[in-house]
Protein backbone atom coordinates (compact mmCIF):
# COMPACT_ATOMS: atom_id res chain seq x y z
CA UNK A 1 0.00 0.00 0.00
CA UNK A 2 1.27 3.48 -0.91
CA UNK A 3 1.33 5.34 2.09
CA UNK A 4 1.07 8.53 -0.18
CA UNK A 5 -1.27 7.78 -2.23
CA UNK A 6 -3.84 7.07 0.52
CA UNK A 7 -2.89 9.63 2.28
CA UNK A 8 -4.16 12.40 -0.85
CA UNK A 9 -7.17 10.16 -1.32
CA UNK A 10 -8.01 10.22 2.39
CA UNK A 11 -7.80 14.13 1.80
CA UNK A 12 -10.07 14.00 -1.34
CA UNK A 13 -12.67 12.79 0.06
CA UNK A 14 -12.62 14.20 3.46
CA UNK A 15 -12.90 17.57 1.57
CA UNK A 16 -15.81 15.92 -0.55
CA UNK A 17 -17.44 14.72 2.61
CA UNK A 18 -16.56 18.11 4.35
CA UNK A 19 -18.70 20.10 1.46
CA UNK A 20 -21.35 17.55 1.98
CA UNK A 21 -21.55 17.79 5.77
CA UNK A 22 -21.92 21.79 5.50
CA UNK A 23 -24.99 21.23 2.97
CA UNK A 24 -27.03 18.24 4.59
CA UNK A 25 -28.11 19.81 7.85
CA UNK A 26 -29.69 23.25 6.32
CA UNK A 27 -31.66 21.41 3.36
CA UNK A 28 -34.65 21.90 5.46
CA UNK A 29 -34.36 25.36 6.22
CA UNK A 30 -33.07 26.45 3.04
CA UNK A 31 -36.36 24.51 1.67
CA UNK A 32 -38.71 26.09 3.77
CA UNK A 33 -37.15 29.60 2.28
CA UNK A 34 -38.58 28.53 -0.81
CA UNK A 35 -42.34 27.81 0.67
CA UNK A 36 -41.29 23.87 0.62
CA UNK A 37 -43.28 21.47 2.99
CA UNK A 38 -41.93 18.74 4.82
CA UNK A 39 -42.82 16.50 2.13
CA UNK A 40 -41.30 18.31 0.07
CA UNK A 41 -38.48 18.62 1.80
CA UNK A 42 -37.50 15.05 2.27
CA UNK A 43 -38.20 14.49 -1.63
CA UNK A 44 -35.14 17.47 -2.05
CA UNK A 45 -32.79 15.11 0.37
CA UNK A 46 -33.85 12.16 -1.57
CA UNK A 47 -33.06 13.44 -4.94
CA UNK A 48 -29.40 13.21 -3.92
CA UNK A 49 -29.48 9.77 -2.71
CA UNK A 50 -31.58 8.63 -5.58
CA UNK A 51 -29.16 10.10 -8.05
CA UNK A 52 -26.31 8.90 -6.89
CA UNK A 53 -27.88 5.37 -7.01
CA UNK A 54 -27.89 5.71 -11.10
CA UNK A 55 -24.61 7.60 -11.13
CA UNK A 56 -22.55 5.17 -8.94
CA UNK A 57 -22.19 2.00 -11.43
CA UNK A 58 -21.64 4.51 -14.50
CA UNK A 59 -18.71 6.44 -12.65
CA UNK A 60 -17.15 3.38 -11.26
CA UNK A 61 -17.61 1.71 -14.98
CA UNK A 62 -16.36 4.54 -16.54
CA UNK A 63 -13.09 4.79 -14.02
CA UNK A 64 -12.33 1.22 -15.04
CA UNK A 65 -11.88 2.11 -18.87
CA UNK A 66 -10.57 5.68 -18.97
CA UNK A 67 -8.92 5.86 -15.41
CA UNK A 68 -9.76 7.18 -11.85
CA UNK A 69 -8.24 10.68 -11.83
CA UNK A 70 -10.55 11.73 -14.71
CA UNK A 71 -13.45 10.39 -13.28
CA UNK A 72 -12.21 11.89 -9.45
CA UNK A 73 -11.99 15.05 -11.15
CA UNK A 74 -15.21 15.27 -13.44
CA UNK A 75 -17.56 14.15 -10.70
CA UNK A 76 -15.83 17.02 -8.01
CA UNK A 77 -16.66 19.12 -11.04
CA UNK A 78 -19.92 18.76 -11.09
CA UNK A 79 -20.14 18.63 -7.48
CA UNK A 80 -18.66 22.36 -7.56
CA UNK A 81 -21.23 23.39 -10.18
CA UNK A 82 -24.47 21.81 -7.98
CA UNK A 83 -23.23 23.90 -5.03
CA UNK A 84 -22.81 26.86 -6.98
CA UNK A 85 -26.49 26.45 -8.27
CA UNK A 86 -27.48 25.82 -4.98
CA UNK A 87 -25.90 29.09 -4.22
CA UNK A 88 -27.39 31.49 -6.46
CA UNK A 89 -30.60 29.59 -6.90
CA UNK A 90 -34.17 32.05 -6.15
CA UNK A 91 -36.67 28.93 -6.85
CA UNK A 92 -37.37 25.49 -5.52
CA UNK A 93 -36.87 23.83 -8.98
CA UNK A 94 -33.70 25.19 -8.98
CA UNK A 95 -32.82 24.01 -5.68
CA UNK A 96 -33.84 20.34 -7.29
CA UNK A 97 -31.12 20.95 -9.69
CA UNK A 98 -28.49 21.49 -7.77
CA UNK A 99 -28.86 18.75 -5.74
CA UNK A 100 -29.93 16.40 -8.47
CA UNK A 101 -26.30 17.55 -10.02
CA UNK A 102 -24.86 16.99 -6.95
CA UNK A 103 -26.26 14.00 -6.23
CA UNK A 104 -25.57 12.33 -10.26
CA UNK A 105 -21.64 13.26 -9.53
CA UNK A 106 -21.39 12.16 -6.08
CA UNK A 107 -20.95 9.07 -7.30
CA UNK A 108 -17.21 9.60 -6.91
CA UNK A 109 -17.43 7.46 -3.69
CA UNK A 110 -17.44 4.34 -5.65
CA UNK A 111 -14.09 5.72 -7.85
CA UNK A 112 -12.08 6.87 -4.61
CA UNK A 113 -12.94 3.02 -3.28
CA UNK A 114 -11.52 1.73 -6.76
CA UNK A 115 -8.65 3.88 -6.19
CA UNK A 116 -8.06 2.63 -2.32
CA UNK A 117 -8.57 -1.00 -4.45
CA UNK A 118 -5.82 -0.64 -7.04
CA UNK A 119 -3.29 0.33 -4.81
CA UNK A 120 -3.91 -2.06 -1.76
CA UNK A 121 -3.39 -5.59 -1.71
CA UNK A 122 -6.44 -8.45 -0.08
CA UNK A 123 -4.51 -8.41 3.04
CA UNK A 124 -4.66 -4.76 3.68
CA UNK A 125 -7.25 -3.24 1.80
CA UNK A 126 -10.10 -3.33 4.88
CA UNK A 127 -7.96 -1.09 6.75
CA UNK A 128 -7.46 1.50 4.02
CA UNK A 129 -11.25 1.25 3.40
CA UNK A 130 -11.77 2.25 6.68
CA UNK A 131 -9.39 5.28 6.05
CA UNK A 132 -12.14 6.09 4.14
CA UNK A 133 -14.50 5.77 6.44
CA UNK A 134 -12.84 7.77 8.65
CA UNK A 135 -12.44 10.41 6.00
CA UNK A 136 -16.61 10.08 6.07
CA UNK A 137 -16.61 10.71 9.68
CA UNK A 138 -14.52 13.68 9.68
CA UNK A 139 -16.75 15.00 6.77
CA UNK A 140 -19.55 14.87 9.00
CA UNK A 141 -18.06 16.16 11.87
CA UNK A 142 -17.06 19.38 10.92
CA UNK A 143 -18.85 20.11 8.08
CA UNK A 144 -22.74 20.74 10.05
CA UNK A 145 -20.39 22.94 12.65
CA UNK A 146 -19.06 25.19 9.53
CA UNK A 147 -22.63 25.28 7.89
CA UNK A 148 -24.00 26.05 11.28
CA UNK A 149 -21.68 29.03 11.49
CA UNK A 150 -21.97 30.28 8.37
CA UNK A 151 -25.58 30.29 8.13
CA UNK A 152 -25.80 33.37 10.73
CA UNK A 153 -24.51 35.43 7.64
CA UNK A 154 -27.28 34.01 5.09
CA UNK A 155 -27.62 30.27 3.39
CA UNK A 156 -25.81 31.06 0.64
CA UNK A 157 -22.78 31.75 2.28
CA UNK A 158 -22.48 27.26 3.17
CA UNK A 159 -23.24 26.91 -0.14
CA UNK A 160 -20.10 29.15 -1.68
CA UNK A 161 -17.56 27.78 1.10
CA UNK A 162 -18.82 24.22 -0.10
CA UNK A 163 -18.22 25.15 -3.79
CA UNK A 164 -14.83 26.51 -2.74
CA UNK A 165 -13.70 23.18 -0.98
CA UNK A 166 -14.99 21.44 -4.00
CA UNK A 167 -13.08 23.07 -6.46
CA UNK A 168 -10.08 22.33 -4.03
CA UNK A 169 -10.69 18.96 -4.35
CA UNK A 170 -10.65 18.98 -7.93
CA UNK A 171 -6.94 20.86 -7.85
CA UNK A 172 -5.81 18.39 -5.44
CA UNK A 173 -6.79 15.65 -7.86
CA UNK A 174 -5.20 17.20 -10.62
CA UNK A 175 -1.74 18.05 -8.55
CA UNK A 176 -1.22 14.98 -6.07
CA UNK A 177 -3.14 12.02 -7.65
CA UNK A 178 -1.38 9.70 -9.70
CA UNK A 179 -3.77 7.68 -12.12
CA UNK A 180 -3.42 3.92 -11.22
CA UNK A 181 -5.80 2.38 -14.39
CA UNK A 182 -3.88 1.60 -17.53
CA UNK A 183 -5.55 3.52 -19.63
CA UNK A 184 -4.38 2.00 -23.36
CA UNK A 185 -4.78 -1.38 -22.19
CA UNK A 186 -8.04 -1.08 -20.61
CA UNK A 187 -9.96 0.76 -23.43
CA UNK A 188 -8.87 -2.29 -25.19
CA UNK A 189 -10.70 -4.26 -23.27
CA UNK A 190 -14.69 -5.36 -24.60
CA UNK A 191 -15.87 -6.03 -21.45
CA UNK A 192 -16.02 -2.16 -20.15
CA UNK A 193 -18.83 -1.56 -22.40
CA UNK A 194 -21.20 0.08 -20.03
CA UNK A 195 -24.60 -1.79 -20.28
CA UNK A 196 -27.48 -3.29 -18.04
CA UNK A 197 -26.70 -6.29 -19.86
CA UNK A 198 -23.24 -6.11 -18.63
CA UNK A 199 -23.58 -5.35 -15.16
CA UNK A 200 -26.21 -8.57 -14.53
CA UNK A 201 -23.55 -10.47 -16.24
CA UNK A 202 -21.17 -9.18 -13.58
CA UNK A 203 -23.36 -9.88 -10.75
CA UNK A 204 -23.60 -13.56 -11.77
CA UNK A 205 -19.84 -13.64 -12.39
CA UNK A 206 -18.50 -12.41 -8.82
CA UNK A 207 -19.95 -13.82 -5.83
CA UNK A 208 -21.43 -10.30 -4.74
CA UNK A 209 -25.34 -10.41 -4.16
CA UNK A 210 -24.87 -11.50 -0.47
CA UNK A 211 -22.53 -8.38 -0.20
CA UNK A 212 -25.02 -6.16 -1.91
CA UNK A 213 -28.11 -7.68 0.35
CA UNK A 214 -26.09 -7.27 3.36
CA UNK A 215 -24.80 -3.61 2.79
CA UNK A 216 -28.60 -2.58 1.44
CA UNK A 217 -29.87 -3.82 5.06
CA UNK A 218 -27.27 -2.38 6.79
CA UNK A 219 -27.57 1.06 5.25
CA UNK A 220 -31.52 1.15 5.77
CA UNK A 221 -31.27 0.32 9.11
CA UNK A 222 -28.55 3.18 9.69
CA UNK A 223 -30.29 5.99 7.86
CA UNK A 224 -33.78 4.86 9.67
CA UNK A 225 -31.80 6.31 12.85
CA UNK A 226 -30.20 8.72 11.05
CA UNK A 227 -33.51 9.81 9.38
CA UNK A 228 -35.61 9.90 13.12
CA UNK A 229 -33.23 10.28 15.44
CA UNK A 230 -33.92 14.03 15.72
CA UNK A 231 -37.12 13.55 16.26
CA UNK A 232 -37.12 10.31 18.73
CA UNK A 233 -35.03 12.49 21.06
CA UNK A 234 -37.48 15.37 20.63
CA UNK A 235 -40.32 13.10 21.97
CA UNK A 236 -38.13 10.92 24.42
CA UNK A 237 -36.07 14.31 25.97
CA UNK A 238 -37.38 17.65 24.60
CA UNK A 239 -33.84 17.23 23.54
CA UNK A 240 -33.34 20.54 20.29
CA UNK A 241 -30.97 20.65 17.66
CA UNK A 242 -28.16 21.65 19.72
CA UNK A 243 -27.94 18.64 21.96
CA UNK A 244 -29.04 16.59 18.98
CA UNK A 245 -26.11 17.68 17.18
CA UNK A 246 -24.07 17.26 20.28
CA UNK A 247 -24.64 13.32 19.92
CA UNK A 248 -24.41 12.71 16.13
CA UNK A 249 -21.22 14.75 16.72
CA UNK A 250 -20.34 12.04 19.41
CA UNK A 251 -21.31 9.13 16.99
CA UNK A 252 -19.39 10.72 14.27
CA UNK A 253 -16.11 10.46 16.81
CA UNK A 254 -16.58 7.07 18.06
CA UNK A 255 -16.83 6.19 14.20
CA UNK A 256 -13.32 8.10 13.17
CA UNK A 257 -11.52 6.32 16.37
CA UNK A 258 -12.85 3.12 15.28
CA UNK A 259 -11.93 2.83 11.76
CA UNK A 260 -8.52 5.01 12.06
CA UNK A 261 -7.32 3.03 15.08
CA UNK A 262 -9.43 0.23 16.11
CA UNK A 263 -10.23 -1.16 12.94
CA UNK A 264 -6.57 -1.99 12.47
CA UNK A 265 -6.41 -4.06 15.22
CA UNK A 266 -9.06 -5.96 15.46
CA UNK A 267 -8.79 -6.62 11.57
CA UNK A 268 -5.14 -8.48 12.44
CA UNK A 269 -6.85 -10.14 15.37
CA UNK A 270 -10.01 -11.56 14.04
CA UNK A 271 -10.32 -11.39 10.44
CA UNK A 272 -12.51 -10.12 7.79
CA UNK A 273 -15.03 -12.73 7.91
CA UNK A 274 -15.96 -13.01 11.45
CA UNK A 275 -15.98 -9.29 11.46
CA UNK A 276 -18.50 -9.37 8.68
CA UNK A 277 -20.70 -11.80 10.68
CA UNK A 278 -20.74 -9.85 13.90
CA UNK A 279 -20.94 -6.08 12.88
CA UNK A 280 -25.31 -6.50 12.10
CA UNK A 281 -25.25 -8.12 15.64
CA UNK A 282 -23.70 -5.03 17.49
CA UNK A 283 -25.81 -2.79 15.58
CA UNK A 284 -28.79 -4.70 16.05
CA UNK A 285 -27.45 -4.45 20.11
CA UNK A 286 -27.07 -1.30 20.01
CA UNK A 287 -30.50 -0.05 18.13
CA UNK A 288 -32.49 -1.99 20.93
CA UNK A 289 -31.08 -0.48 23.42
CA UNK A 290 -31.70 2.70 22.20
CA UNK A 291 -35.45 2.00 23.17
CA UNK A 292 -34.55 1.17 26.70
CA UNK A 293 -32.46 4.34 27.34
CA UNK A 294 -34.95 5.99 29.61
CA UNK A 295 -33.13 8.46 30.58
CA UNK A 296 -30.19 10.54 28.71
CA UNK A 297 -27.51 9.13 30.50
CA UNK A 298 -28.17 5.53 29.75
CA UNK A 299 -27.91 6.82 25.04
CA UNK A 300 -24.34 6.97 25.83
CA UNK A 301 -24.43 3.18 25.25
CA UNK A 302 -26.73 2.73 22.08
CA UNK A 303 -24.97 5.68 20.31
CA UNK A 304 -21.55 4.11 21.34
CA UNK A 305 -22.65 0.56 19.63
CA UNK A 306 -24.22 1.56 16.49
CA UNK A 307 -21.06 4.10 15.10
CA UNK A 308 -19.07 0.50 16.36
CA UNK A 309 -21.14 -1.98 14.20
CA UNK A 310 -21.28 0.43 11.29
CA UNK A 311 -17.41 1.56 11.13
CA UNK A 312 -16.67 -2.17 11.39
CA UNK A 313 -19.38 -3.48 8.35
CA UNK A 314 -18.57 -0.81 6.07
CA UNK A 315 -14.93 -1.29 5.19
CA UNK A 316 -15.12 -5.02 5.59
CA UNK A 317 -17.89 -5.42 3.09
CA UNK A 318 -15.95 -3.12 0.11
CA UNK A 319 -12.73 -5.39 1.02
CA UNK A 320 -14.18 -8.97 0.61
CA UNK A 321 -16.70 -7.27 -2.13
CA UNK A 322 -13.82 -7.26 -4.15
CA UNK A 323 -11.88 -10.09 -3.19
CA UNK A 324 -12.42 -12.35 -6.04
CA UNK A 325 -12.54 -9.53 -8.58
CA UNK A 326 -10.06 -8.51 -11.45
CA UNK A 327 -8.65 -4.75 -11.10
CA UNK A 328 -10.64 -3.29 -14.11
CA UNK A 329 -13.96 -4.50 -12.23
CA UNK A 330 -12.97 -2.86 -8.87
CA UNK A 331 -14.97 0.29 -10.26
CA UNK A 332 -18.23 -1.06 -11.34
CA UNK A 333 -18.56 -3.32 -8.38
CA UNK A 334 -18.25 -0.85 -5.53
CA UNK A 335 -20.27 1.68 -8.18
CA UNK A 336 -22.92 -1.90 -7.52
CA UNK A 337 -22.65 -1.66 -3.54
CA UNK A 338 -22.54 2.08 -3.23
CA UNK A 339 -25.99 2.04 -5.04
CA UNK A 340 -27.07 -0.58 -3.19
CA UNK A 341 -26.16 1.81 -0.13
CA UNK A 342 -27.80 4.69 -1.53
CA UNK A 343 -31.50 3.00 -2.04
CA UNK A 344 -30.82 2.08 1.23
CA UNK A 345 -30.64 5.87 2.52
CA UNK A 346 -33.76 6.79 0.49
CA UNK A 347 -35.79 4.27 2.04
CA UNK A 348 -34.90 3.95 5.41
CA UNK A 349 -36.16 7.98 6.17
CA UNK A 350 -38.89 7.14 4.25
CA UNK A 351 -40.41 3.77 6.14
CA UNK A 352 -38.64 4.98 9.22
CA UNK A 353 -40.83 8.48 8.89
CA UNK A 354 -43.90 6.37 8.03
CA UNK A 355 -43.57 3.45 11.22
CA UNK A 356 -42.71 6.93 13.63
CA UNK A 357 -45.73 8.73 12.64
CA UNK A 358 -48.40 5.29 12.29
CA UNK A 359 -47.38 3.58 15.10
CA UNK A 360 -45.26 5.08 17.65
CA UNK A 361 -41.44 6.70 18.14
CA UNK A 362 -39.53 3.40 19.16
CA UNK A 363 -41.07 0.96 16.33
CA UNK A 364 -38.62 1.93 13.39
CA UNK A 365 -35.96 1.28 16.08
CA UNK A 366 -37.31 -1.96 17.17
CA UNK A 367 -37.88 -3.15 13.41
CA UNK A 368 -34.32 -2.50 12.48
CA UNK A 369 -33.19 -4.07 15.18
CA UNK A 370 -34.84 -7.24 14.18
CA UNK A 371 -33.50 -6.53 10.41
CA UNK A 372 -30.03 -6.58 11.72
CA UNK A 373 -30.49 -9.58 14.18
CA UNK A 374 -31.86 -11.43 11.05
CA UNK A 375 -28.74 -10.56 8.97
CA UNK A 376 -26.68 -11.90 11.70
CA UNK A 377 -28.50 -15.49 12.42
CA UNK A 378 -28.16 -15.69 8.41
CA UNK A 379 -24.49 -14.96 7.95
CA UNK A 380 -23.92 -16.83 11.12
CA UNK A 381 -25.52 -19.74 9.70
CA UNK A 382 -23.88 -19.24 6.42
CA UNK A 383 -20.18 -18.43 7.56
CA UNK A 384 -18.45 -21.89 5.43
CA UNK A 385 -19.77 -20.55 2.29
CA UNK A 386 -18.84 -16.65 2.50
CA UNK A 387 -16.08 -15.85 0.13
Amino acid sequence: MKNKQLLTIFLVVFMDLLGFGIILPLLPYIGEKYGANPFIIGLLTASYSLFQLISSPILGRLSDRYGRKKLLILSQAGSTIGYLIMATSATLPMLFISRIIDGATGGNISIAQAYISDITTKNNRAKAMGFIGAAFGLGFIFGPAIGGFLSAWSFQAPAYFAACVSFITVISTLVFLDETVDVKKASMNERKKYSIRELNTILHAYSIRLFIVVFFTLNFAFSILQGNFALWTEYSYGFGPRQTGTLFTYIGIISVIMQLRVLPYILQRFGEKKLFVFSPLILSAGLILLVFSTHPILLIIPITLIPIGNAIANPVIQALATENVPPYDYGVILGILMSSGSLGRIGGPIFGGYLFETFNKDIPFILSSIIMLGVYLYLKRHYRTIT
